[in-house]
């Protein structure tokens, strides 16, 4: 199988180098005679690029010299994806030629953004860091995003989440395009677990206040500072002088969210805060965060983050273990 990484300006070297590497291993592990994948790597005009660092990447070949390829792969951009943007058109036309022609395009962290600026996402589910949903949402909102997940394949459209989610993509692609036994084998051989599914776990939520409405702003400042407290919908609006219809239409269109998922979101966080710094039991910090019910409060924390609070607390709690008791 013929594989482009493709790099660009800003590029992450540490996903371009893990790329390397672990098609590498899945070329060594593999049968000699059934080498599974031929890569090259190639930049728009063939010459070196800058990485993120201003480190300079070497290049095997122009995009333009590469007639067909059965599957191209973009490294993200993690801390640079703002520097990188405005360039992303320039290889939009290759990409949709590639396309065309049958590759399979996959995208590493970020650079979901370049395929999404060439317009190969447009009604595609995908995933991509979700520090950076809110900004794809506002840019392409013909994509299907979802950034709960670690990996989205529609068609032959591959992408994947943050900067570790890079080894389930690679994993992944191993597994469609050699074999389940060798990704298993380059699992192995590399210490790492298989494949993943949902990146909610590692989100951290921010409120989305980059908007124009005031009144919505004004709204967002007193839920934050009341959201453990009792809060009707009606009456939120009431008391800000809203219609009910008009006040979640309006809060909806303001911040993306409803009135009363953005609660919810303020108090999913809170809990989270509290289970990684505290050794409160989850009945007690269903309380702290304005829920009666902790049967309701654990299959909404379930849902929403993907696994439940112990397993959560079990993953993040950043205090010492308990000590034992001095004996007397």
């Amino acid at each position: 199988m013929h594989i482009t990484l493709l790099l660009a300006e800003h590029s992450s070297q540490a996903s371009a180098t893990l790329a390397l590497e672990v098609l590498d291993a899945a070329n060594r592990l593999a049968a000699p005679s059934a080498v599974p994948f031929a890569v090259v790597v190639a930049s728009l005009d063939g010459l070196p690029v800058k990485n993120a660092l201003g480190r300079t990447m070497a290049v095997d070949v122009a995009l333009d010299a590469l007639d067909h390829t059965d599957l191209v792969l973009v490294p993200g951009f993690l801390f640079s994806l703002r520097e990188a943007l405005p360039a992303f058109g320039r290889y939009s036309d290759w990409l949709r030629r590639q396309h065309r022609q049958g590759a399979v395009i996959a995208s590493m962290c970020t650079a979901t953004f370049m395929l999404a600026e060439a317009g190969l996402l447009d009604g595609v589910q995908a995933t991509s860091h979700w520090a950076f949903a809110d900004l794809m949402r506002r840019r392409y909102p013909a994509v299907r995003l979802d950034e709960r997940r670690i990996l989205c394949e529609d068609g032959r459209l591959i992408s994947s989440a943050g900067a570790s989610a890079a080894m389930d993509l690679l994993l992944h692609l191993i597994r469609r395009f050699a074999s389940r036994e060798l990704a298993q084998q380059c699992s192995r051989y590399l210490l790492v677990d298989g494949v993943r599914s949902e990146q909610s776990v590692y989100i951290k939520w921010s409120m989305p206040r980059d908007h124009a409405d005031e009144a919505v702003r004004r709204v967002q400042d007193w839920l934050e500072s009341n959201f453990t407290a009792p809060v009707g919908i009606d009456e939120l609006a009431e008391r800000f002088g809203f219609g009910a219809r008009n006040f979640k239409r309006r809060f909806k269109d303001a911040t993306g969210y409803t009135p009363l998922a953005y609660l919810q979101a303020l108090r999913l966080e809170r809990a989270k805060h509290l289970l990684e710094t505290t050794r409160l039991g989850f009945d007690a910090i269903t309380i702290r965060v304005g829920y009666e019910d902790g049967n309701s409060f654990r299959r909404l924390f379930c849902q929403r983050v993907g696994i439940s609070p112990a397993a959560f607390r079990k993953r993040f709690l950043r205090l010492p273990a308990a000590q034992p008791e001095p004996s007397r």
